[in-house]
């Protein structure tokens, strides 16, 4: 009977965490896997044996099978763009580990910095609705990402994966247990190939989604400062210096935070995500070149690199939209009716806020929704002019 208390326990306290729209059950959201893993973004260690396993598999199924393939099968185009596909999830993925790996430190600083500036922001009682409802996007939005992911990859993409009678994906499987028509072969590398395919799931999506709870916590948190900087300007002017010698000295400190922050993505994601960046663009020029069936088995891959350089232009732009939107409600928050000092003060977060935040793919791309747009222009263009 305790056990079954316990899983009920553990069962209503998950269903609360899922719909709680607070800061510590999105981290708890996106930690979920990576813990369960071994790999806590809350802690210092790792565990070893997870990531051994991964690594191993990874370069076992894809990097080796992938040159067995080329050397001895592939014929076509058709065969080289596929086995490209297999290249590109090896680099991805391989990108992925290294950053969970090496940039644990940077993390943790990250993550306690975010939590505080959220916990701050929650002082302000007037806009706790305001807060939870932007917390509240922030969770869909994961939940639309670990979604459609989830469900590709579960019903169109590891059945095909890990069927090793097709050749679906132009690379070998099992070097070395052939022949895989018996057992126990056949079921060892069904084996190895499901254990793969779900190690490269738990590294990749957890990776991308905390990158996008990030970018969008920080967004919300723009925002949440602009309407307070807003507030202000509703204070009649007897009351007007007392309210800002009160709030302005947590204001400041919430803004230097999020510059911060956003320094801390900058040194984090840069060059992971102009791999990304790489990697995803020529996967999805490459895909028009396949003929339609093999769309199908190819649908999740597309998809994810689709959905991804999406979602990273998308909430790019939403930091910068805050981040501009910021920098009006400081400019217009009734500074005319404030004392020298506290002027002084707002002429100072004024010039910090009108600096431009962008992030960088590589240190050279801006991520925003205009490099969305004109990256579609130009992979259309080229694909036109060379299948023509």
């Amino acid at each position: 009977m305790k056990f079954i208390d316990n899983i009920k326990d553990y069962f209503i306290e998950t269903r609360f965490q899922l719909r709680d729209n607070s800061l510590e059950n999105i981290i708890w959201l996106v930690n979920l896997v990576p813990s369960k893993a071994g790999f806590s973004i809350l802690k210092d260690k790792i565990s070893a044996p997870f990531w051994i396993l991964h690594l191993s598999l990874l370069f076992y199924v894809y990097g080796v099978g992938s040159v067995v393939y080329q050397i001895k099968f592939a014929q076509g185009a058709s065969d080289f763009i596929k086995s490209y596909v297999n290249i590109s999830i090896l680099i991805l993925t391989a990108n992925n580990s290294y950053w969970f790996l090496m940039k644990r430190p940077l993390l943790k600083v990250v993550i306690e910095q975010v939590t505080r500036n959220d916990s701050l922001s929650k002082e302000t009682v007037f806009l706790k609705d305001k807060h939870g409802k932007l917390l509240s996007v922030i969770k869909k939005i994961l939940f639309i990402f670990y979604g459609f992911n989830l469900l590709d990859a579960l019903f169109i993409y590891i059945p095909h994966r890990v069927d090793v009678s097709n050749d679906y994906y132009s690379m070998t499987p099992c070097v070395g247990l052939e022949p895989l028509t018996m057992s126990p072969n056949r079921e060892i590398c069904h084996v190895i190939l499901f254990s793969q395919e779900i190690s490269i799931m738990t590294v990749v999506l957890n990776y991308q989604a905390l990158l996008l709870f990030l970018i969008a916590h920080t967004a919300a948190m723009y925002q949440m400062l602009a309407a307070e900087m807003l507030a202000f300007e509703e204070y009649e002017n007897s009351d007007i210096n007392i309210v800002v010698k009160e709030h302005l000295p947590s204001l400041i400190e919430r803004h230097a935070l999020t510059l911060s922050i956003i320094d801390n993505l900058k040194a984090l994601y840069s060059m992971p995500m102009g791999v990304n960046f790489g990697s995803n663009a020529v996967c999805i020029c490459l895909f028009f070149y396949l003929s339609l069936h093999e769309w199908i088995t190819f649908a999740p891959v597309l998809i994810y690199c689709f959905l991804v350089f999406f979602l990273y232009c998308f909430l790019c732009q939403r930091l910068i939209n805050a981040s501009e939107v910021f920098e009006n409600a400081v400019y217009s928050c009734g500074w005319e009716k404030f004392n020298m000092k506290e002027k002084k003060t707002i002429y100072v977060m004024l010039l910090q806020a009108q600096k431009p935040i962008t992030l960088l793919a590589a240190d050279i791309i801006p991520v925003n929704i205009y490099t969305f747009a004109s990256t579609l222009r130009a992979m259309y263009q080229f694909i036109t002019v060379v299948k023509l």
